[in-house]
């Protein structure tokens, strides 16, 4: 594993570490410790080449500047949570409201924001993966008791990068925790995901009202533009929804045992790269960069507009503190949340 200073941070001057592991293939993680950060992903292309399929940024400061959490952990509880009032165990929280009236993506000061501890993972062959930890106090962003979690990224020599993630509370409390990484198959010269082939492996997904949040049903994917059991040419299935792109949850076929099992594939013909998603969750977020614009510039000095990359969050249901019909998102002591996702890469 190689270390180096990445930067301090503009508030603490906290020193940032860039930790890059690399496997016999040649593929390179790279992982900041300011938030918890993916920020490279080099993997073989059907030309020989490595091809950087995570976007990001080339300094600290602009990923302090980040809002669009680029390759960072989001917690405590991602996505919407709508009324921000909350109900645990007959007790009332209200978390902070830092997206119009809405808790969004772990308030103002969430995971993506923390300085991580970090420790190396190590097996036969060397160092193979980094272990971060973090502790949020009781009462941040207005979440009851403090709670430890604990993110493993692993670098396998089979071209996979495992994802686990791990918390522990002091005290019953909500957790949704996934990984948000950006990606474009294609590498930094591929303007758009409009050539990338998308399958996901599900009959339902939740409707949406608004401000994205869900409605509570869960509908069929049948006959309709989330449809994408088989593969679809992502741009196609792009221009085809109502808000033309996608920001939706899909509902994954509960994992046995714990188990890791595959929930989407996605394919770049130029590049010939492919990457499967499995997971232990029981759903994924597929967010097409709809909101991403002219002004945001990749660390190769790419713009990543509208649609130059995709997002691929594993967890659970959306706002399901808010939805007694859905997957309970409440840990208790002595009830640890874990998870694992894997991104399992290979070329076709």
């Amino acid at each position: 594993m190689r270390t180096k200073v990445f930067g301090k941070t503009a508030s603490s001057h906290e020193t940032i570490q860039l930790y890059e592991i690399e496997n016999k293939h040649g593929m390179v993680l790279s992982v900041i410790n300011y938030g918890a950060r993916i920020i490279g992903l080099k993997v073989p292309s059907r030309h020989g080449e490595l091809i950087d399929v995570v976007c990001g940024f080339k300094s600290l400061e602009l990923y302090e500047k980040d809002d669009g959490y680029f390759g960072a952990i989001v917690g405590r509880c991602a996505c919407r949570v709508s009324p921000p009032s909350v109900m645990i165990d007959g007790n009332r929280y209200n978390l902070t409201e830092n997206s119009g009236d809405v808790h969004f993506h772990g308030g103002f000061n969430g995971f993506d924001k923390a300085v991580w501890d970090v420790s190396a993972i190590e097996g036969e062959t060397g160092v193979y993966g980094v272990r971060l930890h973090h502790i949020s106090p009781a009462g941040t962003e207005g979440y009851p008791g403090e709670l430890v979690t604990i993110v493993e990224y692993r670098l396998t020599d089979q071209d996979e990068v495992v994802v686990k993630i791990k918390a522990t509370c002091g005290e019953a409390t909500i957790v949704n925790i996934p990984q948000h990484s950006y990606f474009n198959l294609g590498g930094p010269k591929e303007p758009t995901i409009y050539d990338h082939v998308v399958s996901i492996t599900a009959d339902s997904y939740l409707a949406m009202g608004k401000n994205l949040v869900p409605t509570g049903e869960i509908v069929s994917v049948k006959d309709t533009v989330f449809d994408l059991r088989k593969p679809q040419i992502l741009g196609e299935a792009i221009h085809s929804t109502p808000d033309d792109g996608y920001d939706n949850y899909w509902c994954l076929t509960p994992s046995p045992l714990h188990v890791p099992t595959l929930a989407v594939n996605l394919y770049h013909p130029k590049t010939g790269v492919n990457m499967e998603v499995l997971t232990t969750q029981p759903g994924v977020l597929m967010y097409t960069g709809n909101y991403l614009n002219k002004s945001v510039i990749g660390k190769y000095g790419e713009v990543l507009d509208r649609h130059s990359a995709m997002c691929l969050e594993t967890l659970g249901y959306l706002n399901a503190i808010n939805e007694p019909t859905f997957p309970c998102v409440i840990i208790r002591p002595g009830e640890p949340y874990h998870h694992t996702t894997i991104w399992r890469f290979s070329i076709k």
